[in-house]
């Protein structure tokens, strides 16, 4: 079953395109990670499926039924908003129960909700204080508890580790996680760092200029990408232009392999990781190393003609000197074809 299930969904400010969607699919039970730049829809996206932006045209179905014209309270849909949007002058107890009494008439199940989520949440002995009074986990704590507490079918979180160091980043996603698989929902999250989205989600999607330009399980668009755009920013891979000639491609790193036969000039992705610097490939120039935690992510400049300026990233065990001569060579695993779509 689909819990999300958009057509031609539409939404434009000032003339311009926020979001152009000819299809978007969420399977029910699903944790769906929208990733890519800034102003790319992400955001526009999830509020119009929570109803708090209208579309300017399309049909939206959730788990089935038409929500094109539900109000917010009708779609059975918890938002989790960048920032958390704890109210600063309502105890945690109140940031739950505000707006709960609509679904939940009766006071005493209404406490007994609240009091529920706390549990589930570590937050029972937090009930009484205020935001200010919380730490950065604990914040993240309430808004996830404020979200359950509505026991929603499909939970939105927009940007939701956006105030928290790496390491409450890290503790958040895998409670979030948790959470998830625990409570039956289904999720659908915003976010512009790809770390979150490979340690959350089933499927990641990734955007820009208001459309997806591909979707796939994290495994599948780290090995195997089919999009420019996403290589670049889901990998930090280098796209080199290549020409084809069956399953093999020549470019400024020599022989690729590709999964299928192509003819003529292609595009090929190649991570960091593929990179072997050492006595055999293809010459450059060093143009700076970084350490990138238990390696040295170097940049090479490469020596090809025709190549202009062209420079490859590497993961090497040590930092080279800027200027050093080395050799490069690619893994030799079969390459997907890309789509130009930067």
């Amino acid at each position: 079953m689909r819990a999300i299930f958009a057509t031609d969904w539409v939404k434009t400010y000032r003339g311009a395109p926020a979001l152009s969607l000819d299809e978007f699919a969420v399977a029910a039970g699903e944790l769906f990670v929208i990733v890519g730049p800034s102003g790319s829809g992400k955001s526009t996206l999830l509020r119009t499926i929570a109803g708090l932006t209208k579309p300017d045209g399309g049909r939206l179905e959730l788990f089935g039924a038409d929500a094109s014209a539900k109000a917010p309270h009708e779609r059975g849909v918890a938002m989790v908003f960048q920032g958390l949007a704890l109210w600063p002058h309502l105890t945690v107890r109140g940031n739950l129960a505000l707006g709960l009494d609509r679904a939940v008439p009766d006071r005493t199940a209404r406490a007994a909700r609240i009091d529920e989520a706390a549990q589930a949440l570590g937050i029972g002995d937090l009930l009484k204080r205020r935001p200010h009074q919380l730490s950065g986990g604990e914040r993240q704590r309430v808004a996830y508890a404020r979200a359950l507490v509505r026991r929603p079918k499909l939970l939105l979180l927009d940007e939701p580790f956006s105030d928290l160091d790496a390491r409450l980043r890290r503790t958040a996603a895998r409670l979030l996680r948790q959470l998830h698989d625990n409570h039956n929902m289904t999720t659908l999250l915003v976010t512009h760092d790809r770390t979150d989205a490979h340690l959350l989600a089933d499927r990641i999607g990734v955007m820009a200029r208001g459309r997806f330009l591909t979707s796939g399980r994290p495994d599948e668009l780290h090995s195997h990408p089919t999009s420019a755009f996403a290589a670049e920013f889901l990998t930090d891979a280098t796209v080199l232009p290549a020409e084809a000639d069956g399953k093999t491609a020549q470019s400024v790193l020599g022989t690729l392999t590709l999964v299928a036969d192509a003819h003529g000039p292609v595009l090929a992705a190649v991570r960091p990781d593929e990179i072997t610097i050492g006595a055999d490939g293809v010459p450059g120039t060093v143009s700076a190393c970084e350490f990138a935690g238990g390696a040295w992510r170097c940049r090479i400049a490469m020596d090809a003609a025709g190549t202009g300026a062209l420079e490859i990233a590497a993961l090497h065990h040590e930092a080279l000197p800027k200027g050093a001569r080395v050799h490069v060579q690619p893994a030799a695993t079969p390459r997907t074809l890309l789509t130009e779509d930067r």
